[in-house]
This record gives structure tokens, C-alpha cells and sequence, in this order.
């Protein structure tokens, strides 16, 4: 039995958790690890809604007040927690919350470098401790489980060791090696994976009018990610034109030294902060996709064919280098230092570079 009505091209998950749901035998704790804008947090509500959904003989309908109450954050008994800042008021979180309600793609997101605090898994205790309010049990969704403080993640782990009855925590994460081993040995480990060019085709198909080759031009764009590509046309990165990353690659190989690619990974972080060099590393991403299909003979999606004019960097140049800020990004997310991270970035794509014989990207 499948339990996703929503979710697609995760077959493994959903045949895991429909053959616990049909015997009744949900473990106390899951980790639904995987990139990025694969499906984890919506898989999430759609094995909740399967859990409180009374108008279902199996899985869930998908149109009773259970389910409605589950996809629009308003069940008593399904609940989030998201990594927030000290300054996070309780409208920012019903402002994101709201926002993914009504698309069902928004990241449930605070910007900047939040994290998710004791007082948050204290209260998530609290909850537990109680009665459920429709007498069918908890499930407590933690988002971007990763970035638990050390307080935190002990504190939640107390929880993992003797869990209520009646209850499923489920550890979203997109860097869940982040994790204390402790943690991740309690949770049952569900694999999210990245999905074909062809299903993301279909997906971006199913969700308004678009034709088969725009669809695939934007599936080609994003690297097994269907959030990716569905959030395409909402992408704003807010980075400045003295931080645009194809003038920073320049400046990178334009260097003779180490040293001075150093300081300029030094000067971005600081302008930048932790979430702005998050975003720099996805934007130049989306650049060396866009300079692989240019290199291809196919027209960029991100970016217009003028931003890459006097650019001299190959199809394997390019794809040599993705897998470094893919790196990078993850680091991030697993709360990396940006300076730390971003240089060691920097440095391995001016060694490719090099390794060329180059002395310029233009």
C-alpha cells in the first residue's frame, strides 16, 4: 500500500511506511533524510493525514476536515517545529506556514541563521506528555532537524529513548549526518532520492499549463529537485552586483596565490552572512548548470545568453566544478562555517581551473 498521493518517484519510502501503516506498526521515530525540494516535509502530512484520517479505510482521502486540518497546519494533533531566530515572532511562522498551505511548495523557512532552540523540543515534551486532543495520538514533524543546538538534540533525545504511546516523531533533513549518531540510531532512516528529468517533466505538467519543452528545460535545471523546479519562476536571491558569483569565479582564477582567494572568501562571508552565502552557493549552481547547456548548444534557463558573453569554460569544466558548491551548500545546511566552507569551495574551483591550463574563465 502507498500512502502518497502527492509526493511521486519515491517508491522506496512509500512502500516502507504503507506496509508499517497497514500493519499498524509505525515506529516511534523516523528520519526522512534526502536533498533539498524532494518531497520530505509533504510526505510527512500525507502519512499524518493517513494516520488521523477517519474516512479512509486506507491510507487517506484527502478531502474529510482531518486531512484539510493536517495540510493546512491546523490539526491539534499534528504539529511543527522549524528552526526559528530570537527575534522570530509567532505571525513570521504563520506568515511561512500559510504560505505553504496554499502552494504546498513554499519552504517552511526562517531566513537567516535560526536554529531550533531547548525551550522548542521542551514544549514539543510538554505536548507529548499530554492527551491527544482527537484521542488518535501525536505526530510531531521537526523541520530541518539538523540544526538542533547540542541542548536541544539532548533534550529530544530523553524523548527518543522512552517515547509516548500513540506517537510518531518524524526528523526532517537534507544534511542529517549533522545529527548526533545517538539521535539518528533511534529513528528508522526513510530515503528520499532525487527524481528523473522525465518525472520532474511530468510533475511541472501536472501543475499548470506548461508545455513539454518548457517543462523539460526547467527540469534540466534542477537537479532532481521537483521543489526546485517548482519554485523556478519564485527564485530572488538577494545578492548584489559586486556579489554576483560569475565576477567572484572570475576573480578566483585570476589568481596567482592561494592567499588572495582566501580573502575574498573572507569578504563575501562577511557581507554576505551564513544565509546569504547559502544562496550564493545555489546561484552559482544554477550558473554552471546554465553554462552546461549553453556549452551544449541549449539555451540557459536562469540566466540570459548576455550574462555568459566572453565566458570560455567547457562542458567538463563546468560539471567538475557543480559537485564542489553542491558540497559546499550541504556543509552549510549542516551548519558549516561560510568562511571555512566557502574557501575551500573557492580554492578547488580555481584548481580546476588551472588543472586546464587556464589562466581566466574569460
Amino acid at each position: 500500500m502507498s500512502i502518497f498521493k502527492i509526493v511521486k518517484g519515491q517508491e522506496q519510502a512509500a512502500e516502507l511506511l504503507g506496509r508499517s501503516m497497514m500493519k499498524n506498526r509505525l515506529a516511534h521515530a523516523y528520519l526522512f533524510a534526502g536533498p533539498e525540494g524532494v518531497g520530505k516535509l509533504t510526505a510527512a502530512l500525507e502519512l499524518a493525514a493517513a494516520w488521523m484520517c477517519s474516512a479512509a479505510d486506507s491510507g487517506y482521502c484527502g478531502t474529510c476536515n482531518d486531512c484539510m486540518r493536517v495540510f493546512r497546519f491546523q490539526h491539534p494533533d499534528v504539529r511543527l517545529t522549524i528552526p526559528q531566530l530570537e527575534e522570530t515572532k509567532p505571525e513570521d511562522i504563520a506568515s511561512l506556514l500559510q504560505a505553504r498551505a496554499d502552494d504546498g511548495i513554499s519552504p517552511v523557512r526562517v531566513p537567516g541563521n535560526s536554529r531550533i532552540r531547548i525551550d522548542q523540543i521542551r514544549e514539543m515534551g510538554r505536548r507529548l506528555s499530554l492527551k491527544s486532543f482527537e484521542d488518535k495520538g501525536h505526530i510531531e514533524i521537526i523541520v530541518d532537524s539538523d540544526r538542533m543546538g547540542v541542548e536541544a538534540a539532548n533534550s529530544l533525545l530523553k524523548t527518543l529513548e522512552e517515547p509516548p504511546d500513540d506517537t510518531v516523531i518524524i526528523l526532517i533533513s537534507s544534511a542529517w549526518s549533522a545529527l548526533l549518531p545517538t539521535i539518528r540510531s533511534r529513528a528508522h532512516l526513510v530515503r528520499f532520492r532525487r527524481l528523473s528529468e522525465n518525472l520532474i517533466v511530468d510533475i511541472l505538467m501536472s501543475r499548470g499549463e506548461m508545455n513539454r519543452e518548457m517543462a523539460a528545460e526547467i527540469a534540466v535545471a534542477s537537479d532532481g529537485k521537483p521543489g526546485v523546479a517548482l519554485n523556478r519562476e519564485r527564485k530572488n536571491m538577494p545578492l548584489t552586483a559586486n556579489y554576483d558569483p560569475l565576477k567572484i569565479l572570475r576573480q578566483i582564477v585570476d589568481k596567482t596565490m592561494a592567499s588572495p582567494v582566501i580573502s575574498i572568501a573572507a569578504e563575501v562571508c562577511q557581507k554576505l552572512r551564513k544565509e546569504g552565502a547559502l544562496e550564493f552557493t545555489i546561484e552559482m549552481q544554477s550558473i554552471l548548470l546554465d553554462l552546461r547547456r549553453k556549452s551544449m548548444g541549449m539555451k540557459p534557463i536562469a540566466h540570459t545568453d548576455k550574462y555568459f558573453e566572453g565566458i570560455d569554460l567547457n562542458d567538463d569544466e563546468a560539471e567538475s566544478m557543480l559537485p564542489v558548491f553542491q558540497t559546499a551548500e550541504t556543509r552549510l545546511r549542516g551548519n558549516g562555517m561560510p568562511r571555512i566552507v566557502l574557501t575551500a569551495a573557492f580554492l578547488s574551483a580555481r584548481k580546476i581551473i588551472r588543472a586546464t591550463g587556464k589562466d581566466s574563465v574569460s
